[in-house]
């Protein structure tokens, strides 16, 4: 990814969605935002042809990650999807990784790291 794609954030965090938001806008990229899972399920459903990938918030309330990458991938089996965690647990990132998830990273960002992996899609 160069940097004018389309990402998709979902987090339940007002905060990390506007500072995430700030950060990849002014690397580029176009972004969506869902505060919720539901919300991000409908918002992928409704712009599966503009979004190159999600990034997704492990845990919220109703949905939690996991629970919201399994009904994107019902949507497009090849959604590219990137956990987000403020845990630092070796055993989640091994779970979720082979679970399907493109990739993990840690909250708070290192914004340097978070541009290269999403990039890496």
């Amino acid at each position: 990814m160069q940097g004018r794609e389309t990402l998709l954030l979902i987090d339940d965090d007002e905060d990390i969605l506007s500072v995430t938001r700030m950060i990849l806008e002014g690397s580029g990229f176009t972004i969506l935002t869902a505060n919720n899972g539901r919300k991000g399920v409908e918002i992928f459903r409704e712009n599966i042809d503009k979004i190159k990938a999600v990034l997704i918030d492990l845990v919220m309330p109703e949905m939690d990650g996991r629970e919201v990458f399994h009904e994107l991938k019902k949507i497009s089996n090849d959604v590219k999807a990137i956990l987000v965690c403020g845990h630092n647990n070796e055993e989640i990132k091994r779970h979720f990784c082979d679970d399907g998830f493109f990739s993990f990273i840690q909250k708070p960002y290192d914004v340097e790291y978070l541009l290269i992996k999403i990039r890496s899609i």
